[in-house]
């Protein structure tokens, strides 16, 4: 079965059929063994682009150790005091029984000792568990924790599903936590031995999930929401880098992440916002970030007891021009959204309708390599390889990736994110998942909204063709000024394609153009058959004669006044000379 066509996840009871489990087996050895086409009947889609990923990221698969993480608790502190409560009655609730449970952080780290019958702890204990351990699907492979917190959702891993043989004989289910704001605080993760083991697993750890997310909320304080509240409304526009900032708050979106990957710059923004804070004032302040000058505007946050918090949004400080003494200065050009992403190594998205340029907007500043996402479905094992190859030897464009198999879209963002080079995408639309991995999104309108640049366009593309020496007349850029383009720039360059395939001057006239661009003019949109009708009778007659009114009059048995008032009244363009 190729990469593509995994099928979709079966029940979480049927997961547990000896059966099916045999076919999990054979398909995974298949799979490790390096098989093109492994047979993969009973495994699903989510276990089988995790099985990759294990791979990929060099999993051992018959390691059975459990890797320690330098441990740090202060980030999870919050989420410890909330869960201790649920984890202690657990802990009761596990005695005598071969069921185990773990909290995870975020980054799927161990924050609470191992919970479960003495004898089961011990066990785990002796293979690394307790504190500090991790559960990453980039380090133990496919488990519970690991496509939970990729997918933020809750799921079941089930017997031979697990990428290492270690883990063969248990059920894991992880459920993530999230705090009152939506955001992951961590994972909760209950293990089971498959002896005793059903899908009973999952709604159980789903309902300690839910008691652990209300005690998160009772610790939230009314200054949390607040601060929250405003960094919220500050954070709209994704590629602006905004971050919240209290004594105890500290929130940053994507865009602030990425800037701020030095811990040092983040410590160096937080130590001059709780100034401002301590200041009580809203300002603009200046910062340094690897070499590069950032203006801070600090929003006052308001919070009780008269304290206050900070909302800060970055913006990079562009270097002004060298002056030349007696001359005025040259007026800054306009900032261009994915040059600046490029120039930060920011993933940008471009969106817009198909042919409208997107493509041509991220060639305008950089010469990536392309792949296109919308042919990965014929042979998706083929296109990941192709991927992360690019990837991995500089900047890239993957052009239609809203296009791209759901199977594979995992992959590529977790490329997008850990990858070494660039990476811009086309889409007609962005997606929520998308704009957690592409931290900048920029708009490329329809060529319909833009006919202010279809004169500089024109000649780009004419230029592109061999033909940057070919005249346009005045007509006939007013014509392509009112066309619609529904087809957008795509349309545009086969249209000057065509006419210059069979164009014998050395400038484009009316007679070109195809009819219905010549006859648009100014078109009703609710114009009728007959109206439709008359428009192309009186345009046919127009270029029959050679563009001479009296004429085409007298061809159509009209009168000279009826055919101006047909001109006027159908926007047609008449060549200046006629």
């Amino acid at each position: 079965m190729a990469f593509a066509d995994a099928p979709s996840r079966p029940s979480d009871a049927a997961r547990f059929d000896s059966a099916l489990r045999a076919r999990v087996r054979q398909a995974r050895n298949e799979f490790l063994s390096g098989s093109p086409r492994p047979d993969l009947g009973g495994v699903s889609s989510e276990i089988y682009t995790s099985w990759v990923r294990s791979r990929q990221l060099g999993v051992d698969a018959g390691s059975a150790d459990v890797p320690l993480n330098p441990l740090s608790v202060t980030h999870a502190r919050r989420l410890v005091d909330a869960a201790t409560p649920v984890m202690k009655n657990l802990a009761d609730q596990c005695k005598d029984s071969d069921a185990w449970g773990m909290l995870l952080d975020r980054e799927c780290v161990q924050v609470f000792p191992l919970v479960g019958d003495a004898r089961v702890v011990r066990e785990g204990e002796q293979r690394g568990g307790g504190l500090g351990a991790t559960f990453q699907e980039a380090v133990v492979g496919t488990n519970g924790a690991g496509i939970s917190a990729e997918r933020l959702e809750s799921f079941l891993v089930v017997g031979e599903e697990h990428f290492r043989e270690a883990e063969h004989n248990l059920a894991s289910v992880g459920v993530p936590l999230r705090d009152p704001y939506g955001r992951m605080a961590g994972v909760l993760l209950m293990c089971q031995r498959l002896s005793s083991a059903n899908h009973m697993i999952v709604p159980y750890t789903q309902t300690l999930a839910v008691a652990i997310e209300k005690q998160l909320a009772l610790a939230t304080s009314g200054d949390e929401r607040a601060l929250f509240e405003a960094f919220a409304r500050h954070s709209r526009r994704p590629s602006l880098a905004v971050v919240g900032i209290s004594e105890d708050v500290y929130i940053a979106n994507n865009a602030a992440q990425q800037l701020l990957r030095d811990g040092a710059d983040t410590d160096a923004l937080r130590e001059a916002v709780l100034a401002v804070a301590d200041g009580g004032r809203s300002r603009l302040m200046t910062l340094a970030f690897e070499e590069e000058r950032y203006r801070v505007h600090c929003r006052i946050v308001e919070l009780s007891a008269g304290r206050s918090g900070v909302v800060a949004s970055l913006s990079r400080v562009v270097a002004p021009p060298m002056l030349t003494p007696g001359r005025p200065a040259a007026p800054t050009p306009a900032v261009d959204p994915v040059a600046r992403a490029k120039e930060l190594g920011f993933p940008v998205l471009v969106s817009g309708e198909p042919g409208s340029g997107r493509a041509r907007r991220v060639h305008s500043v950089a010469s990536p390599a392309e792949l296109d996402a919308a042919v990965a479905a014929s042979d998706g094992a083929a296109w990941m390889a192709q991927c992360r190859e690019l990837v991995g030897r500089g900047d890239v464009l993957i052009r239609h990736l809203d296009a791209l198999p759901a199977i594979l879209r995992p992959g590529v963002l977790e490329l997008v994110r850990t990858g070494a080079h660039w990476v811009a995408a086309t889409v007609e639309s962005v997606s929520p998942e998308l704009e957690t991995t592409f931290p900048v999104a920029v708009p490329v309108l329809p060529l319909r909204e833009r006919t202010a640049d279809l004169p500089a366009l024109v000649e780009s593309l004419l230029a592109e063709l061999g033909a940057a020496r070919i005249r346009r007349t005045p007509e006939v850029m007013s014509i392509l000024a009112r066309y619609p383009w529904p087809g957008n720039v795509a349309q545009l360059r086969r249209l000057l394609a065509g006419i210059l395939v069979r164009l014998e001057g050395d400038a484009i006239s009316i007679d070109d153009l195809p009819r219905e661009i010549a006859s648009s003019g100014r078109r009703n949109l609710g114009e009728g058959l007959l109206a439709r009708t008359e428009r192309e009778l009186v345009f046919d007659a127009l270029r029959e004669a050679n563009w001479n009114r009296d004429a085409a009059a007298k061809t159509l048995g009209i009168s000279r006044a009826t055919m101006y008032r047909r001109i006027r009244q159908f926007g047609f363009q008449i060549p200046s000379s006629r």
